[in-house]
């Protein structure tokens, strides 16, 4: 669940990450609606991964193309 999150251009998109180690693993893309959005999480997150959440072009991407703006880390 996020709120007060900029809103993006046409040809972005808000995508999260499960982070292991080094490793990121894609957990979907997601829009907001005025700042807010209700995302669930794909794939199956892993004891000691850090959710992660950045901004990518439209459809994703394969790996991070920028820093995330946002970093949770999980036990």
């Amino acid at each position: 669940v996020t709120d007060d999150l900029p809103e993006l251009a046409s040809d972005q998109v808000y995508q999260a990450w499960f982070v292991r180690g080094e490793t990121p693993v894609p957990a979907g893309t997601f829009a907001t609606d005025d700042g807010s959005a209700t995302a669930l999480l794909s794939g199956g997150m892993a004891t000691g991964d850090v959710i992660a959440l950045t901004v990518e072009p439209a459809g994703g991407s394969e790996a991070p193309t920028t820093t995330p703006i946002v970093a949770i880390p999980t036990a």
